[in-house]
């Protein structure tokens, strides 16, 4: 996936636990905590949008495990849970943003031919292949993970809207009524008229 895919990816993935799992409107840091932790895992890669801001980091990483390596593990996920769990305390981390918009990465890059060795140090990567980065699926996905946030939004804040929405649908209806009631005249008329 492109970093813009991923960051919208984590955004929906956010949005949506925050909205179906635990019954609360997300905080908007929360959510650009996660769309920025789902390009962490490209680290590993020195041409990606982390790795040109951190090089020092970034180049090392890539040296010793190679892009998309031990960073898209399941291993790195439970690493990075663990060390938010142990510095919690002192640092007030918010780790459900982190974690989700991490994680979210390693499920996005399952999607593409590359896959992802997500049983790292096991070099096998695991791909479903559903669709090529960059591609025209990739566009619709990107397109559509911003719909899903705009949906689970409009969900959480108990659909607003609805006081206008409700009327116009009932002008809507009353209209299809009326022209179907001038249609089935029009339909007599004509019928006894080429009778």
């Amino acid at each position: 996936m492109m970093a813009r895919t991923h960051i919208a990816f984590a955004a929906l993935m956010m949005v949506a636990c925050s909205v179906g799992i635990l019954q609360r409107m997300p905080q908007v840091h929360e959510v650009a905590l996660a769309g920025a932790a789902g390009l962490l895992p490209d680290l590993d890669h020195p041409k990606s949008t982390f790795g040109r801001i951190v090089p020092y980091i970034s180049i090392p990483i890539a040296k010793v495990f190679g892009h998309r390596g031990f960073t898209h593990s399941l291993l790195m996920v439970a690493v990075i849970i663990w060390l938010l769990l142990t510095h919690r305390e002192q640092q007030n981390i918010p780790i459900l943003p982190l974690v989700i918009g991490y994680f979210s990465h390693i499920i996005g890059d399952l999607l593409t031919p590359s896959g992802v060795p997500l049983l790292w140090p096991i070099r096998q990567k695991f791909s479903l292949n559903l669709f090529k980065a960059d591609g025209w699926v990739e566009q619709l996905i990107y397109r559509g993970c911003w719909i899903g946030v705009g949906y689970f939004l409009w969900v959480a804040l108990q659909r607003p809207g609805h006081a206008w929405i409700q009327p116009a649908q009932m002008a809507l209806q009353r209209w299809c009524w009326l022209a179907l009631e001038h249609s089935a005249v029009m339909i007599v008329q004509w019928v006894r008229i080429m009778a």
